[in-house]
């Protein structure tokens, strides 16, 4: 997808920010939108999905939320996707080294990112992702008390995650693509999970074929957002 088509295609939906409350949030959120998509064969976060690039979904999600767009860190590396998330009002941050993995997004949105109470982590491939998700563990994270939230469904956990600001040393400390799992398997005390009722929320992509499953699961579903 070009740029041009890009800023067209989504001028609508960075207008509709204006006006929005840009008062501080408690939690900064950052959005991993870097990624080298090497098993998609291409960058999959501009791949169209329902005639929306798929990092779209989650900005979307973002929106409905009600997260104020000063609050979002989207890390980056294809500029299309820089575009995309400026239009939306958030921070950009550029990743020159996103073959490293998970670690460098981790460490480059916090970087760029004001202190806060605690830091949600999210990722651009989700795209069933939903604002109430969001909306809900961003109300229900208890700030200062040292947890770490995860989206969980009957057992099965993923993304979003938040960290307490407790953990941002180690979090910046971080290399290559573990990413925050090494953190979460080191505070199995400090974990608590937010139940979710769809399943499908917590797929990510990671092959065009996933595109075509979770079309059916959304065309299933039309009420789903």
């Amino acid at each position: 997808m070009g740029m041009k088509r890009v800023v067209e295609h989504w001028e609508a939906a960075a207008n509709s920010n204006e006006g929005k409350d840009e008062r501080e949030y408690g939690i900064k959120l950052i959005v991993m939108a870097s990624g080298l998509a090497r098993r998609f064969g291409s960058n999959k976060l501009t791949a169209d999905f329902q005639g929306r690039p798929l990092a779209g979904w989650v900005f979307e999600a973002l929106k409905s939320a009600g997260c104020p767009p000063c609050s979002v860190t989207v890390v980056w590396h294809d500029p299309d996707i820089a575009v995309l998330a400026e239009f939306y009002g958030f921070n950009t941050c550029y990743n020159p080294g996103p073959e490293e993995g998970q670690a460098a997004s981790i460490r480059l949105g916090l970087a760029a990112s004001k202190e806060a109470d605690a830091y949600m982590f999210l990722t651009a491939d989700q795209p069933l992702l939903r604002g109430q998700t969001i909306s809900g563990m961003l109300k229900s994270f208890p700030a200062g008390q040292g947890k770490i939230m995860l989206a969980a469904h009957r057992g099965n956990t993923g993304n979003p995650v938040i960290f307490d600001r407790k953990y941002k040393a180690s979090l910046m400390q971080l290399k290559g693509d573990t990413g925050g799992k090494l953190i979460i398997r080191q505070y199995p005390e400090a974990v608590v999970w937010y139940e979710i009722a769809n399943a499908e929320e917590l797929m990510d992509i990671d092959r065009a074929e996933d595109l075509a499953h979770l079309s059916k699961i959304l065309n299933s579903d039309s009420d789903r957002r």
